[in-house]
């Protein structure tokens, strides 16, 4: 089932599975907003947070776990190992779906109690999105799976029918006058199938496994040691994510959440686009530890090539995100949103330094390192939000402290990762790799076009001798 890894290949199949969705979901989004208005719009995004955020917290941090446990198993080339594994896994992302389940029908149950705060339509919705949210839990297995085995393709193409399919669904629904609940319903029947599908698919190709659902398995400890510390990032990671959206909802209602939210989906999902562009990087890691590899020429590699890929997207999305977006919203609309993304903009330009570290310790097992490193930095981007938010109660204070929060930890973390880890020079680890961020934000941030092509033509060459000139990078680590 595994094959020679082809990183190109990989990276192309990730970033399709995470653009296609969201380039279809934005391109039906004025759809959305003047049919179902901008309160129920913002709703939906705020329903939408919910589940992903209820996921990730009860998700055990098991898909990076899963990946990167199968990965290793196919490594060491111990098919005992990869069954146990692929148990384990299943049984304890079974026990989180009953569990969500029961959680459902309780939530189903509670107005006949009286416990219910939201009105109905809103309620039956919440209801059908936890049900949701325990589909996702095999969805996960199989996912994890697939990327275990470097077949990206497979997961890829899988998820995009899954939520392409859910969106064009939803888009009759909406066309016809029906409500949130009628497009969650929609979205819950597209999911049950496809995951009966992966997971036909995944067994029936696993020639030899048996499950083994109800017996402790010592691989239980690997799995789940693994999956604590990537579930601490997790929810270290939503709360700093996703927190901003519910307070712009609850000072500044739910209209305002619509821009608000609409810009940060698409900084989100620019940032998934960049993680997914390296996300194979996890996997090889792990066999090539398992097989007693070395591994750190492909640490600077791939940081140089995220870097590189992830500024130069910034930079281009700078360009034509205003008449792109007048053409997409109208003036009015844009108007609206413009100012969130641009600074949303600047706040990735120095997020995307966290993307390969991150998953590179993670691939080492070096986690409680990572994820105290998550923790510094992610609580800094939550006290830079509440601390500029209380300076002047706006969107735009709020995204103003998430950036000054990673340009004083990013480079702190830099300096930590050098010292643990890289030994390499350290001046260079931890103040210049930051250098062709800081000239992307400045490229952002002034208002004259010719003083933006000069800070942006020096982050080209601050990028060039700091990242590839160097004894350290190799391409060919990336094409082989």
């Amino acid at each position: 089932m595994i094959t020679n890894s082809a990183n190109v290949r990989n990276s192309s199949w990730n970033l399709a599975n995470i653009l296609i969705y969201p380039i279809a979901f934005l391109a039906a989004t004025p759809f959305f907003i003047n049919r179902l208005g901008e309160n129920t719009f913002g709703e939906w995004m705020l329903v939408n947070s919910y589940v992903f955020i209820a996921v990730h917290i009860i998700g055990f941090g098991l898909p990076l776990s899963i990946t990167a446990h199968v990965a290793e198993a196919l490594g060491k080339n111990n098919r005992k190992k990869l069954f146990a594994y692929i148990n384990v896994s299943s049984a304890l992302l079974g026990k989180m779906m009953m569990i969500t389940i029961v959680g459902a029908m309780v939530l189903l149950l509670a107005p006949s109690l009286g416990l219910t705060l939201f009105n109905d339509n809103i309620h039956k919705t919440l209801v059908v999105a936890t049900f949701l949210i325990a589909v996702r839990f095999p969805e996960i297995l199989f996912q994890s799976i697939f990327k275990g085995y470097e077949k990206y393709d497979k997961a890829a193409l899988y998820n995009i029918i899954n939520r392409v399919l859910t969106l064009a669904v939803q888009i009759v629904l909406v066309y016809k006058g029906y409500s949130l609940l009628a497009m969650y319903l929609a979205a819950l029947t597209v999911s049950i199938l496809m995951v009966l599908v992966q997971g036909f698919i995944i067994f029936f190709g696993l020639k030899g496994y048996r499950p083994v659902l109800f017996k402790a398995l010592p691989e239980r400890k690997e799995i789940y040691n693994f999956g604590f510390w990537t579930w601490l990032q997790t929810i270290i990671a939503v709360a700093s994510y996703q927190i901003d959206r519910f307070i712009v909802a609850w000072f500044l209602g739910t209209a305002a959440v619509t821009y608000y939210v609409l810009a940060s989906t698409i900084a989100n999902h620019l940032h998934m686009a960049f993680e997914a562009v390296v996300s194979w990087f996890l996997p090889k890691i792990s066999r090539l530890k398992a097989a007693h590899g070395g591994t750190q020429n492909y640490f600077y590699s791939i940081r140089a090539f995220s870097v590189g890929f992830s500024l130069l997207s910034i930079a281009a999305l700078y360009a034509v995100s205003e008449p792109l977006f007048v053409l997409w919203l109208g003036e009015e609309k844009c108007n609206s949103m413009i100012g969130f993304f641009r600074l949303f903009l600047v706040f990735e330009a120095f997020l995307i330094l966290s993307i390969v570290p991150k998953l590179y310790l993670n691939a080492i097992k070096s986690l409680a390192f990572i994820t105290s490193l998550e923790l510094m930095y992610k609580t800094a981007i939550i006290a830079g939000m509440i601390v500029f938010f209380s300076i002047s109660p706006t969107g735009e204070y709020l995204i103003w402290g998430q950036i000054v929060a990673l340009i004083i930890f990013m480079p702190v973390e830099y300096f930590l990762i050098n010292k643990c880890v890289l030994h390499a020079n350290s001046l260079r680890e931890t103040f210049f790799t930051m250098i062709p961020s800081l000239m992307i934000m400045a490229a952002i941030v002034v208002t004259r076009w010719d003083l933006a092509l000069v800070f942006f033509f020096s982050g080209v060459i601050s990028f060039w001798v700091i990242y590839i000139k160097n004894n350290y990078f190799n391409i060919k680590l990336l094409t082989e």
